[in-house]
C-alpha cells in the first residue's frame, strides 16, 4: 500500500493528460514509483535501462522522463538527459541520485537532481512543479 498523497493531482495539467517515463534499473523501485504515479493519475510507462528508454521515447509521446542517474551498462541518466535534450528537447527530465555529484557534472541539467532517498511527496511535488511551470507559461 502506498502512502496517501498530498494534493492528489489527477494527472492533468492545463487540461492535458501527462505521460511520465520512469527509468530505473531496480525492478522493485521502478514498480513502486510507477504504481504511485499511476495512482496520482498520470499515464506511466517504464524502462529498466537507457536503451529501453530511448526505444520507448521513439514510439511514445512522453512529457517527462524521471530517471536514476546511476545504472549499469555503458549509459546512465546523464547520457539519457543529453540524448533527450538533443532529440526530444520538449521533454522534461528529472534525474535522481543517491550519490553527490560535482557541479561540473550537473551544470548542464535543466532541472536540479532529486536526492535519494526521497519521499513520494517530494517526487510528486517536483513533478507537479515541472508541469505547473509549463502551464503558467501559457496562461
Amino acid at each position: 500500500m502506498l502512502p496517501a498523497t498530498i494534493g492528489s493531482p489527477d494527472g492533468f495539467s492545463g487540461g492535458v493528460l501527462r505521460t511520465i517515463l520512469v527509468v530505473e534499473d531496480e525492478e522493485t523501485i521502478r514498480s513502486s514509483i510507477t504504481e504511485f504515479l499511476r495512482e496520482c493519475g498520470y499515464v506511466v510507462i517504464a524502462a529498466g535501462d537507457v536503451s529501453e528508454a530511448k526505444d520507448l521515447l521513439l514510439n511514445w509521446h512522453v512529457d517527462l522522463v524521471f530517471s536514476d542517474i546511476n545504472m549499469p551498462n555503458r549509459e546512465a541518466g546523464f547520457a539519457l538527459e543529453k540524448w533527450i535534450g538533443h532529440y526530444h528537447p520538449g521533454v522534461k527530465v528529472l534525474l535522481a541520485s543517491g550519490f553527490p555529484h560535482a557541479a561540473a557534472e550537473t551544470r548542464h541539467l535543466r532541472e536540479p537532481t532529486l536526492q535519494k532517498p526521497y519521499s513520494y511527496t517530494a517526487l510528486l511535488q517536483r513533478v507537479d512543479r515541472l508541469f505547473d511551470m509549463e502551464t503558467n507559461v501559457y496562461r
